[in-house]
């Protein structure tokens, strides 16, 4: 099935702006939340701030208050900051101390690999969740239009792109791909299309 753009249309007007507004608030603060373990006075990269159980403690909110809307649009944002951020420090200058994992209060922490597979997991888990708690294939592509952006936007902070950038599209397409028909069947165009354009040139 490929995008009818007709529906397309009305899909996209069909999301309030509160809706938006929430995605929007609950990523900016999503973006930023594994870095307030400096706030916090703990080691940076720790287990507390680098991993879903923020993100566990709002999903329990919205399975026990019947499915309010305000968590679920909370969630998917929320959800998409935690996994690109955790997408960006897959990507770190180097596998130092500072990248690794760490357990607070207990002075304990995870190795190089052990690390590497944490924030890897956590990071599409994140994604699977910001796309999980969709209920349209538009909100999927506002998402990934969102988390795109984003990573188009820090460019010069990070002083990274195409790592970053190559794992979140192919994340987001395919497991969109793999819950919505139209994103699957626009992918099986596209493709075709491109196929046929290459069989021409040979």
């Amino acid at each position: 099935m490929v995008v009818d753009f007709t529906k397309f249309i009305e899909n996209f007007e069909s999301i309030s702006f509160i809706g938006l507004l929430l995605v929007w608030m609950s990523f900016l603060i999503g973006i930023k939340f594994p870095d307030w373990d400096f706030k916090m006075k703990i080691k940076h990269r720790n287990i507390l701030t680098h991993s879903p159980i923020i993100l566990w403690i709002m999903i329990y909110f919205y399975n026990t208050q019947q499915n309010v809307e305000v968590f679920r649009f909370s969630i998917m944002g929320f959800a998409l900051a935690i996994g690109l951020h955790m997408i960006f420090d897959f990507f770190p200058k180097g596998w130092s101390r500072g990248a690794l994992i760490y357990f607070p209060y207990v002075k304990m922490g995870l190795g190089v690999k052990g690390s590497k597979g944490f924030i890897f997991l956590t990071g599409i888990y994140s994604l699977f969740l910001s796309i999980k708690y969709s209920q349209t294939y538009i909100e999927v592509i506002l998402l990934t239009a969102l988390g795109v952006y984003t990573i188009v936007k820090n460019i010069k902070k990070e002083e990274k792109f195409f790592r970053p950038f190559s794992f979140f599209t192919f994340v987001c397409v395919f497991l969109s791909a793999v819950k919505y028909d139209e994103i699957s069947g626009s992918i099986s165009f596209i493709v075709h299309l491109i196929l046929e354009k290459v069989k021409i040139l040979f």
